[in-house]
């Protein structure tokens, strides 16, 4: 249909490019090094924006789920903080942060920091009241409850809202890029606008696609299968 679609409707390339036209262009920018560029400033972004949200996440998220009190108290403010996050805070990172990197790898850390923090925190709830008991009663305290309970009765949540967060932040990022970015998958599809360059715009849409498909089949599809599925919490 995409291929036909131009010929026999008489759209203008600079409004729909055929597969070909896309091919083109995405075959130049390979060859002139610029498409890596681009790609390569997008994947550090996200990687940033990963570890900076989840090295603080993750512990925030065990120490609020290790209290119910606290836990109930702040369930609520987390749905609506997760509910803002990411690019609602353009504006503000924008005017933090100016322009550029700073900017872009804040939106992404913040809305990872939410996604997995809320998915931490059911994690650690969902772990029944009487494992921590006959953890106390086998002389389990402070670290060993930690790490011989906690951690390994949360993990799969955990795993479960890595890469629930890893998904929004990509959005995110790409998101970002198109408001406060200089470089990046983003920036190149809207840079590619004030040109009428719609080839560049589709081979950017279908990077966007084919890049979050790469990053979860690899990463993300082999660590569920040796935690969430190996433990029988998803039957085919």
């Amino acid at each position: 249909v995409w291929w036909l679609l131009p010929q026999l409707a008489d759209i203008p390339a600079y409004k729909l490019p055929t597969p070909g036209d896309v091919w083109a262009r995405l075959a130049g920018m390979t060859a002139d090094g610029s498409l890596a560029g681009h790609v390569g400033a997008s994947l550090w972004r996200l990687v940033q924006g990963f570890v900076i949200g989840n090295a603080l996440a993750i512990p925030l998220g065990i120490a609020i789920g290790l209290d119910r009190n606290v836990a109930d108290l702040t369930r609520p403010l987390l749905t609506f903080l997760q509910s803002i996050a990411g690019i609602a805070w353009i504006p503000l990172a924008v005017i933090w942060f100016g322009i550029g990197n700073g900017a872009v790898v804040f939106v992404i850390a913040n809305i990872i920091f939410f996604s997995t923090v809320y998915n931490v925190v059911v994690g650690v709830e969902g772990i029944p009241a009487v494992l921590y008991r006959a953890v106390r009663c086998h002389g389990g305290r402070g670290w060993r409850i930690l790490s011989e309970l906690v951690l390994p009765g949360a993990f799969v949540q955990i795993i479960v809202g890595l890469r629930a967060s890893m998904a929004y932040g990509w959005r995110a990022l790409v998101g970002a890029e198109l408001i406060a970015g200089t470089s990046g998958i983003g920036y190149l599809t809207i840079d590619a606008v004030q040109w009428y360059q719609a080839d560049t715009i589709v081979m950017g849409m279908l990077l966007i696609g084919l890049i979050w498909l790469a990053m979860d089949r690899l990463l993300f599809v082999p660590l569920e299968r040796r935690t969430v599925r190996r433990w029988g919490l998803i039957q085919r």
